[in-house]
């Protein structure tokens, strides 16, 4: 499918409203998933206050020590978070295949490992006493996507290059494990390589601001986030791996041998991802539930009188929108990058380098960010070409 030039102003606005439906049938259909849930969730957790400091790239063994060192010198109690992807070939049960992958190809998974001894207090005694049995425990949302219930079995291969399976011990609230979708013990997870310290929650008994404050301090020389549990939702956060499977797709993909290109199931691509041409970008692929939003994006873009700051020669020989490889720039821990989805697109990346200084106007950003999208510009380590969906417009029930 290919668009050429614009439509007309207005015709965005109806393009909106007929997402909006989907959306509210698909909204509705997950309410409903929700009430009669096919998989019993974890009972609720006390909520524990923990701060978390994590870095770009993951935590270095001397930003961990001195975090760990503040923490053990006030009595405070701390637990480390791996994070990475694990490679999902198949969901059983018993003798019946619940999810498996085409041949050769395997499930991108966003994994965590946690000690559960350490992390007991915030993820409570079933989430912990699972993880200290050698047992995994699924997320929420993963688990509705592909039907999965305590009882079954994962297969996926470790960071060691081996074929594991691991029973599902139970299936835990999204924001509790991180919108991980497997969580393992760490010691398990060392087993088969997964080690890559990304966060770490502190807690303990005295108020956030000031563990908060006393990580800050010690930290001044480093780049690091820390977040507290009460911060405002960032507007340029990512939207969790989970989520993004859940509003654009899950799929299949395999490692090309080409550096960190990945092949995508076609069936997939078949179904979401259209060729647009368009006067500001010339010929591109994107996935079509994000196109809405970033056509609409760019009429605002043309009335405010930023469209000259779009250099199109740029977009075609270094930006663009699909883009199926792993995420670039230092170890993020074989994570896919939105490009793959076709939810991401980059913007005059020659002139906003990865980590570089930031050149776009504010303004330009602004625009996007209203209509949905993440700006890389306002990542701890800047991408400021970078522009990724991540929330439905504030505005949209205006449309």
């Amino acid at each position: 499918m290919t668009s050429s030039g614009w439509r007309p102003k207005g015709t965005t606005a109806s393009w909106l409203i007929d997402v909006q439906r989907v959306l509210s049938v698909a909204i509705a259909a997950v309410m409903v998933v929700a009430m009669f849930p096919a998989s019993p969730v974890v009972a609720d957790v006390p909520f524990v206050p923990a701060v978390r400091v994590w870095q770009p790239g993951g935590l270095t063994p001397d930003t961990l020590q001195r975090i760990v060192d503040v923490a053990t010198d006030r009595s405070w109690r701390w637990a480390v978070r791996h994070a990475g992807t694990l490679q999902l070939t198949s969901v059983t049960r018993g003798e019946e295949i619940v999810q498996a992958a085409p041949n050769g190809f395997v499930y991108p998974m966003s994994s965590m490992a946690v000690d559960p001894a350490a992390a007991r207090e915030p993820l409570g005694s079933v989430i912990a006493d699972a993880l200290a049995l050698g047992e995994v425990v699924m997320g929420e949302t993963s688990a509705r996507l592909r039907g999965a219930q305590p009882g079954d079995h994962v297969t996926f291969f470790g960071w060691d290059g081996t074929l594991r399976t691991f029973r599902v011990a139970a299936i835990a609230p999204d924001q509790l494990v991180g919108y991980a979708e497997l969580v393992f013990a760490t010691e398990v997870a060392a087993g088969f390589g997964f080690d890559r310290p990304s966060s770490v929650d502190v807690w303990g008994d005295a108020l956030v601001g000031e563990i908060a404050d006393a990580l800050e301090r010690t930290l001044l020389d480093v780049l690091v986030g820390v977040v507290r549990p009460d911060d405002p939702v960032d507007v340029d956060g990512t939207l969790p791996t989970a989520l993004v499977k859940q509003r654009f797709g899950e799929f299949a993909y395999r490692p090309t041998g080409s550096g960190d290109a990945i092949q995508i199931e076609s069936s997939w691509v078949e179904a979401n991802i259209v060729t647009i041409d368009w006067p500001l970008f010339g010929l591109f692929r994107c996935h079509r539930a994000v196109l809405p939003y970033l056509e609409a994006a760019l009429e605002d873009v043309v009335e405010e009188g930023f469209a000259g700051q779009i250099n199109r020669q740029d977009f075609q020989v270094a930006g663009g929108c699909y883009n199926p490889r792993l995420i670039r720039g230092g170890d993020k821990g074989g994570a896919i990058s939105r490009h793959s989805w076709g939810i991401a697109i980059d913007i005059n990346p020659s002139a906003n380098p990865y980590g570089g200084v930031v050149t776009f106007d504010p303004r330009f950003a602004a625009i996007l960010q209203e209509w949905g999208f993440a700006w890389g510009g306002g990542w701890l380590f800047t991408d400021g070409g970078h522009f990724e969906w991540n929330h439905l417009p504030s505005h949209l029930s205006d449309v």
